[in-house]
């Protein structure tokens, strides 16, 4: 989850993504091999077709103006997050290892959600074992984790 904390040192390099945009309208990141062989290619569920489908998406829409422009206000839509407060409704948060390049070290990658979410009255949190994209790696923990937690939760209002 993208806590407000994460981008307060989040160095972004607006020039280098521009450039990436123009290098990809061009067609060259096509030759890159590998390039588009994301987390959910390597380890998630998708099938075949699903791939060959997500890698089109991958080199048509990667780094738009739009995803450019969006990366350009995230500092400042994050503050205006900050300032809203936390909301206090049930939240379940999975927290990864940190690893697959979220750019912090385990300890901070951690500890920023878990501070985060332990000002939600109603709030849980489970540190999971696996890189950042926690779906592609421990999606059946997942859903397992999230079945008791609506369960607990519906018996808990339930009995109100």
């Amino acid at each position: 989850m993208a806590v407000p904390e994460y981008y307060d040192s989040m160095n972004i390099n607006i020039p280098l993504m521009r450039l990436a945009s123009w290098v990809a309208n061009i067609g060259v990141t096509r030759f890159i091999p590998g390039l588009s062989d994301s987390d959910a290619i390597k380890h998630g569920t998708l099938s075949e077709d699903e791939k060959e489908i997500y890698k089109a998406i991958f080199y048509s829409r990667t780094a738009t103006v739009t995803m450019i422009n969006e990366t350009a206000q995230v500092k400042k839509n994050a503050e205006k997050v900050s300032n809203m407060g936390v909301p206090q409704l049930p939240i379940l948060l999975f927290i990864s290892d940190g690893s697959g390049g979220t750019g912090f070290d385990k300890e901070t990658w951690r500890r920023i959600p878990i501070e985060y979410i332990s000002q939600v009255d109603k709030g849980k949190y489970i540190e999971l074992n696996c890189p950042h994209y926690v779906h592609d790696y421990a999606y059946k923990a997942i859903r397992e984790h999230i079945a008791v937690f609506l369960s607990e939760y519906i018996d808990s209002n339930m009995s109100d």
